[in-house]
C-alpha cells in the first residue's frame, strides 16, 4: 500500500465498555492501538508484536551477560577459591532469575514472535 494512501472509510462498531477495555488490554499487549488491533485482527491471521528497540538492546544485553558468566563458570577451577565460585554462583542464579522473570513479562509487549 502506498504510503501517501490514507483510510478514509468509518464503520461505527458498537461494544459493551467491557469488550472495550478487553481489545484495549490486549492491543497494549502488542503495542498496537485498538483500532489497528482490531484492523489487523479482522484483515490478517493475527496480529504481530511489536518490537521495542529498548527492549531488544536489553535481551542482547542480558545475553552478552550471560555468555560471560558460563565462561567464567568453565574457567573457575574447584579449588581455585570457594568464595569465588559461591560468588559466581549466586550471580549465575540471579542472572537467570532475571532472564526468567523478563520472559514470564515478554507477553506485555515486548516478545518477539508472534502470538
Amino acid at each position: 500500500m502506498p504510503a501517501s494512501r490514507r483510510r478514509t472509510a468509518t464503520k461505527l462498531l458498537r461494544l459493551y465498555p467491557e469488550e472495550l477495555a478487553h481489545i484495549t488490554a490486549r492491543a497494549q499487549a502488542y503495542g498496537l492501538t485498538p483500532a489497528r488491533f482490531i484492523r489487523e485482527a479482522a484483515l490478517g491471521p493475527r496480529p504481530k508484536t511489536w518490537h521495542h528497540r529498548e527492549a531488544d538492546r536489553v535481551i542482547r544485553a542480558l545475553a552478552r551477560i550471560g555468555r560471560s558468566l558460563e565462561h567464567i563458570a568453565r574457567l573457575t577451577r574447584p579449588g581455585l577459591s570457594a568464595a569465588v565460585a559461591k560468588h559466581l554462583a549466586d550471580l549465575r542464579a540471579e542472572y537467570h532469575a532475571l532472564v526468567r522473570q523478563l520472559m514470564r513479562n515478554g507477553g506485555q509487549g515486548s516478545r518477539r514472535s508472534s502470538q
